[in-house]
């Protein structure tokens, strides 16, 4: 059977994604937000499994057009939520409405309840979540968009964001999400076949999903996700998937490529450490300041998230002049960075060029490549 998938990725990070999708064999088209796919369960699985931009990953039960209440409940019953929910499993709904006669988000909320208690023949208990990002395991997230007065319906098989890859620990200022990180290696080339480096390293998020990569390891193989709590779910070919990820990663290669880390923050450091043991990653970690990073010959990349904002605490220019000054030092190795203020990033001296725009922590940033004039 096949089904209709969104991969949801930050906005901007649809073209990093949608190669995603094409590199694990699947046809997928680029469309606000994320990738719409045609797939089969596997397919579900594998996604959730590998992607490393997404952030969740919809399956659509159906979409059904209503321009009444009543109407919506009589349609909606007729979706197959007995796939997706246990009777008496509790449930998150998140609603939007555009264009449409039922316009109150809540109150189409509540008929979607209703719609899915008359269908399961039980009660559903109703988690509300404070935030978009606070869905997780404990309940079933249903997305719903009406849009034109058609209403379409999806299941979330995802759970916990697919940032949360299961080792973030201790953390510096702002960290960047593991999504978001991914998203600035895969958009600058990197393919874990040269060395990197972070000399801005954080929390260590950038050096930590580049031995990722590196390593052929799939992001998800130490989570779960809510597709494993579906009724029917088959635990079999789930756990060939995961072996068969097993086997890529250690075959694929023992991660033969440097990957430095480095902070002149002893907490950042720290936290590096205990966050590249958990992931299981080999990293050179060691604390020094940015001006402090020694040369090094032949090819690679310094990937980093400067500070910008309230990270700053200082001046920013000076950063990326250091930052130059250190890209001068390697004159092999190119530079990707999450960059803030593009005109901050100028007093580097390198030649820039944009890869992405986006966002984190609700300040747009662009993801630049830069390179020795």
């Amino acid at each position: 059977m096949t089904f209709e998938i969104f991969a949801v990725c930050a906005p901007g990070l649809e073209p990093v994604l949608l190669a995603e999708v094409q590199a694990l064999g699947c046809k997928g088209k680029a469309s606000a937000g994320g990738v719409e796919i045609e797939g089969t369960m596997r397919d579900v699985q594998r996604l959730n499994l590998w992607l490393r931009t997404a952030s969740r990953v919809l399956l659509r039960l159906g979409a059904v057009k209503a321009t009444a209440f009543p109407e919506l409940v009589r349609k909606a019953a007729a979706l197959p939520w007995d796939r997706y929910l246990h009777p008496g499993a509790a449930a998150s709904l998140r609603v939007t409405c555009r264009k449409s006669r039922l316009y109150h988000s809540g109150a189409v909320a509540e008929r979607l309840h209703a719609a899915m208690e008359a269908r399961l023949g039980a009660k559903v208990p109703v988690q509300k979540s404070s935030s978009e990002d606070d869905d997780g395991e404990a309940a079933q997230l249903v997305v719903a968009r009406f849009d034109r007065d058609v209403c379409t319906v999806s299941a979330d098989s995802s759970g916990a964001l697919l940032h949360q890859r299961g080792y973030r620990g201790p953390q510096a200022k702002a960290p960047l999400r593991e999504t978001l990180a991914a998203a600035l290696l895969l958009a600058a080339g990197w393919k874990g076949e040269t060395p990197l480096c972070d000399p801005l390293c954080g929390s260590g998020t950038v050096p930590i999903e580049a031995a990722l990569i590196a390593m052929g390891r799939a992001p998800g193989i130490a989570r779960t996700f809510a597709f494993q709590k579906w009724p029917g779910f088959d635990v079999r070919p789930f756990q060939q998937l995961l072996g068969d990820a097993g086997l890529q990663a250690s075959d694929f290669r023992l991660q033969a490529v440097r990957i430095e880390a480095s902070d002149q923050d002893a907490g950042a450091v720290s936290a590096t450490r205990e966050n590249a043991a958990r992931a299981g990653v080999s990293i050179e970690i060691g604390q020094r300041q940015l001006a402090q990073l020694p040369p090094a010959s032949g090819a690679g990349l310094l990937a980093c998230n400067p500070p910008y904002g309230v990270r700053v605490g200082g001046d920013a220019r000076q950063i990326f002049r250091e930052l130059g000054d250190a890209a001068r030092r390697r004159p092999g190795w190119r530079v990707a960075a999450v960059v803030a203020d593009e005109r901050a990033a100028a007093a580097s001296g390198l030649r820039w060029t944009r890869l992405l725009r986006t966002q984190t922590g609700g300040i747009p940033v662009h993801f630049l490549s830069g390179e020795l004039p």
